[in-house]
């Protein structure tokens, strides 16, 4: 099993989040409606809106993270997030009575991160061999 030995530096300085923006891609808002605007290198603009569309940037932008990138979300990350999850599941009914209803919460939660980063990765069968799972 391969460890980081370098920490992920955040994805956007603290300027930048001020901003909202990072180069050509920014954050902004007309009439309470948040958008991403996408700039190219000829000054056209893209926007990209609503949460499906969103949260379809979110997955294109991570599948196209390279196989090696620490930052690429794998099935290998769905995978111990779903064994973490099943642990709690299982201990939750046992040991201390009164933290019965904290277990479950927090199997609840990390059922919601499996959650989410199944929705972010492609299907199985787009995956031949999942070569990013490299155990990380």
């Amino acid at each position: 099993m391969s460890y980081m030995t370098e920490s992920i530096r955040p994805a956007l300085e603290p300027a930048q989040w001020k901003m909202r923006r990072s180069g050509p891609i920014s954050l902004d808002v007309v009439d309470r409606v948040d958008y991403i605007v996408i700039e190219g290198p000829n000054g056209e603009t893209v926007k990209v809106t609503g949460a499906d569309e969103i949260f379809a940037l979110i997955s294109l932008a991570n599948d196209a993270l390279p196989a090696d990138d620490p930052r690429k979300i794998t099935p290998g990350w769905l995978s111990r997030i779903e064994t973490i999850r099943d642990m709690i599941r299982d201990l939750a009914d046992s040991g201390d009575e009164s933290l019965v209803p904290l277990r479950r919460e927090l199997a609840t939660g990390w059922d919601q991160m499996a959650q989410v980063l199944s929705a972010i990765l492609p299907p199985e069968y787009d995956r031949p061999g999942d070569p990013e799972d490299d155990g990380r």
